[in-house]
């Protein structure tokens, strides 16, 4: 029996699709600087690993998954047999990852890997699909298999030091990127995950060392550049940091949040023309940046009090939508209330309001995927998937959206 909360409302279940437990907690932690294309050839850097004791901002909610309960193996006949061959997965399996629909991805590469547990392919990229979903043991898991069948490629070892990285285990992720230099010392990424990974451990120095090494094997590469500053940030060295954040924004233009992060490291310095000057370009890049909005408004609070009491007004007015999102809340609050004793229209009828009373507020996924399991619950399947098909679209990581459809799709 799992736990879920809603706003402040805290609900128990436990509503399963296919057999899985579908509790899932959404965080959208703060990105400073975005990271680098993912994908065959392109720089994977660590996604999670931060200093002991530093905050990672994240902003979490979880709302209540309507699975279990509705039963969909009662409705749904088995899905129909006979097996694409692996290879046929595998180019399907790639195809939706690089559409970012992960879920689904995981789906097909689960049954490739079945088909053929030791194709070092399918179960590089299952493993790449487990970390984007944070199943970073069994990302792990398959990454040594993959190590086992080609020992001297150095890109396994760095993925396989990255998944080992985010399941916290830096000592053998450390080991993994030595073992990949000495296999293929002009490797940039495993230099950069090896620096990201010594920052974590305070090795700072050494850290150091690796960023330039990387910078210097890549250097129209901004990864390098950002992952460096955000260590310099660490160390409290504002004045390198702002150096490196400059090259950043040089190569990324458009970049918003590096723009923001230089901005804050020239406020620490005292320089505020200069930040004032990054939160402006950060605002034309993106108007409804409540951060830029909020940190300009205070820049420009003496020099410039008219435009602080603007630009303020313009934040508290972003801040005033959250309400949109509390309205929301509460009536998928009654919306499982009303499918817990069973009275699934009303049900129905409470998770459409609050779809509607969302827009597209941060937990219009989530609502789309209730709305279209209770649906499907009451036998409306074609409107059930359609809402499914909705939330998948929003979420592409949503597995029990991914699930019930493959269910429905093989009914």
């Amino acid at each position: 029996m799992a736990i879920f909360r809603i706003g402040s409302v805290q609900c128990s279940a436990d509503w399963r699709v296919g057999g899985s437990t579908a509790g899932k907690c959404y965080s959208q932690a703060e990105e400073p600087v975005k990271n680098g294309l993912q994908g065959e050839g392109a720089p994977i850097v660590l996604q999670t690993t931060q200093r002991a004791g530093e905050s990672n901002r994240a902003s979490v909610f979880v709302l209540v998954v309507a699975c279990c309960a509705l039963n969909l193996s009662s409705i749904f006949a088995a899905a129909q047999q006979g097996a694409p061959p692996s290879s046929e997965l595998l180019d399907q399996g790639r195809k939706l990852l690089e559409a970012g629909k992960i879920a689904e991805a995981e789906l097909v590469l689960d049954r490739a890997e079945k088909l053929a547990p030791s194709d070092s392919l399918i179960l590089d990229l299952d493993a790449q699909v487990k970390g984007r979903l944070g199943e970073y043991a069994s990302a792990v898991a398959l990454l040594k298999r993959v190590i086992r069948l080609i020992p001297q490629s150095a890109q396994a070892h760095v993925d396989l030091a990255i998944a080992l990285a985010d399941s916290g285990d830096l000592n053998s992720a450390l080991a993994e990127t030595s073992t990949a230099i000495s296999i293929a010392p002009g490797l940039v990424i495993a230099h950069l995950n090896r620096a990201r990974i010594l920052g974590d451990m305070k090795r700072d120095p050494e850290a150091g060392d690796e960023f330039a090494i990387a910078a210097r094997l890549a250097p129209g590469n901004p990864d390098c550049y950002s992952y460096w500053a955000l260590a310099k940030r660490a160390q409290g060295n504002f004045t390198e940091e702002a150096e490196l954040l400059q090259r950043v924004v040089k190569l990324e233009p458009r970049n918003v949040k590096a723009h923001i992060m230089l901005a804050s490291s020239l406020l620490h310095q005292n320089r505020t023309a200069e930040a004032v000057a990054e939160l402006r370009i950060a605002l034309v890049i993106d108007p409804n940046s409540a951060t830029a909005l909020y940190k300009l408004s205070r820049a420009l609070l003496t020099t410039d009090p008219e435009e602080s009491k603007r630009l303020r007004a313009q934040f508290d007015g972003l801040k005033s939508q959250n309400s949109v999102l509390d309205q929301a809340r509460a009536l998928a609050n009654e919306a499982f209330h009303a499918f817990t004793v069973q009275e699934l229209r009303e049900a129905i009828r409470l998770f459409s309001e609050a779809v509607e009373a969302c827009g597209d507020c941060e937990i219009e996924s989530t609502l789309h995927r209730n709305l279209g399991l209770t649906l499907c619950r009451e036998g409306q399947i074609e409107r059930g998937a359609e809402e499914l098909r909705k939330a998948l679209a929003l979420n592409p990581e949503d597995r029990d959206a991914a699930k019930a459809l493959e269910m429905i799709r093989g009914r």
